[in-house]
């Protein structure tokens, strides 16, 4: 294929060229004996997906960066001991912060019937980022003190924020699926291990090792908001809103300049419509897809139906992978919990010169070690002992875990109120004067943020992985779009609780959702034991 070929077909929207495999003797396809006896490890992969990688680690520097400052710029006001902007106080702020959350996870699934439908992964990634730029200089414009002071910052915030909002919710319908497109390789070849013994190459475990590689890359660049929350201390907020839209362009420039690197999927059209009137004949038929087959529905009902065999197939493939999703809200609470909550719990204890909003940082500093340590030792050793770790399983586990870190914060917070000068009501008393908080050091909070990234090392990956892996092609940015969607849900119960936070209520808070994880967690376990 020569090079104006390449540009002609790449203009048509089709997949880009990509170069060959490589001829080496080690690479050849493995037989069914081979493929039976011989380990299974993941393939090497190609530079473009760590480069689309790359992109979801600079947006999501830009999004956590920004999202991590705005429970002090709702809740304080600018002349309080953590000075803030609005001054909405916590149980607003909290809902505010919530809210924005909410809309953020609900968006991608609207946004992923444009993508798969119309645009397109690639073109929706440099739509979306744009936008998302776009509202992060909005609010980086209207976050000076002269335009606190003015007022102007609240409109900023609210205009920046919904823009923000759209260009998530679309770079998010986007990326991820984006990101594995990049290995197009179905074929398990052979190859020479480290060991010098022959190997497989799984595509089940490549996608796996790219999601949990993506994942690391997406905590690495949650890291950004160590650096936000020490500008918003000691320069202004306006300075880590500067940082984080300097993280958001560099998505944008990533997108656009690595074009012709990129594979760039066909859009499939949308099947939403076809897919609601067959999940409407098989429930009319005993919720059953076998009601809806051509064939069923030509010589019950004579109708002749837009869809075929492989159309149903897809589709029971599609809802197999959307079952899983179901235990997720709640998973999702306790994560709006340990981001919003626990910074105003912070708050409340001695934090020695550290930024309350800091802590929290900790959170994916410890997944970035955790990642490589499982992903490198621990599934490599599973798999070598033939010990059989399935999907279920990681999630199962990774559930058990956050309801413990849970139950730890509860106890963190009965700590707080059992302690000076304030007890039950932090910084509220006459010996605090609104400046003193209870005689508690802020470090104790630190284990909660580490159990929590041990928590998603299991639950994250292994989600994203499952319904890439189990989606139809047609379906992929849909599957993925409900499966980021459970986070909306999840801030919208997280929502429904907001009335306990505060104080003294704060240990009911943390005990409910501990209890309701561990509930879950059992449910969820007993549910799929046999997927």
């Amino acid at each position: 294929m020569d090079a104006s070929a390449k540009e002609d077909q790449a203009e048509k929207g089709q997949a880009a060229y990509i170069a060959p495999l490589s001829t080496a003797p080690d690479s050849e396809a493995a037989t069914e004996d081979e493929v039976r006896e011989l380990e299974h490890v993941a393939a090497r992969v190609p530079a473009r997906v760590w480069l689309a990688a790359t992109i979801a680690m600079a947006e999501r520097f830009g999004y956590y960066g920004t999202q991590s400052l705005f429970q002090n710029y709702l809740q304080n006001s600018p002349g309080d001991l953590i000075p803030g902007a609005m001054g909405l106080g916590k149980s607003r702020a909290t809902t505010v912060n919530l809210a924005f959350t909410v809309v953020v996870n609900l968006l991608p699934l609207p946004a992923s019937i444009l993508v798969d439908g119309r645009l397109g992964r690639y073109k929706a990634l440099q739509i979306f980022t744009g936008i998302y730029a776009l509202g992060s200089a909005i609010l980086l414009g209207t976050s000076f003190p002269s335009e606190m002071k003015s007022g102007v910052a609240l409109i900023g915030f609210i205009l920046g924020s919904i823009l923000i909002a759209v260009g998530l919710g679309g770079v998010q319908a986007s990326v991820q699926p984006f990101v594995a497109d990049q290995y197009t390789e179905h074929t398990m070849r052979i190859r020479i291990g480290k060991n010098g013994q022959r190997v497989v190459e799984s595509r089940e475990l490549t996608i796996q090792y790219i999601y949990n590689v993506y994942y690391w890359m997406v905590n690495v660049g949650s890291l950004g908001s160590i650096a936000t929350t020490l500008m918003e201390k000691y320069i202004g907020f306006w300075s880590a809103y500067l940082l984080d839209l300097c993280a958001v362009v560099l998505a944008v420039v990533i997108v656009h300049l690595a074009r012709p690197k990129f594979v760039h999927p066909v859009p499939q059209g949308s099947v939403l419509p076809r897919a609601a009137r067959c999940l409407w004949y098989a429930a009319r038929g005993g919720f059953s897809l076998d009601a809806a087959r051509p064939e069923y529905q030509l010589e019950k009902h004579k109708r002749v139906v837009p869809w075929d065999k492989e159309f149903i197939s897809e589709l029971r493939g599609a809802l197999s992978a959307f079952k899983i999703c179901i235990g997720w809200p709640i998973f999702w609470v306790c994560m709006g919990q340990g981001a919003q909550v626990s910074i105003s719990q912070a708050g409340q204890m001695e934090t020695h010169g550290i930024p309350n909003d800091l802590i929290k940082s900790s959170n994916p500093i410890a997944y970035v070690i955790f990642g490589v340590l499982v992903q490198k030792q621990l599934y490599p050793f599973l798999r070598r002992h033939k010990i059989h770790f399935s999907p279920v399983n990681r999630i199962s586990l990774g559930f058990f875990i956050m309801s413990m870190a849970m139950a730890y914060s509860a106890v963190v917070q009965a700590i707080i109120y059992r302690s000076g000068p304030c007890y039950s009501h932090p910084l509220s008393c006459a010996a605090s004067g609104g400046r003193i908080p209870n005689q508690v050091h802020v470090l104790l909070q630190l284990p909660t943020f580490v159990i929590i990234a041990l928590a998603e090392v299991f639950c994250w990956p292994t989600g994203s992985e499952y319904t890439y892996s189990h989606a139809p092609k047609s379906m992929k940015s849909i599957l993925q779009a409900c499966y980021i969607s459970t986070a909306g849900v999840g801030y919208l119960l997280g929502m429904a609780l907001s009335p306990l936070a505060r104080d003294p209520l704060l240990v009911v808070l943390w005990s409910v959702t501990a209890g309701m994880m561990f509930l879950t967690a059992c449910a969820f376990r007993i549910a799929f034991r046999r997927y």
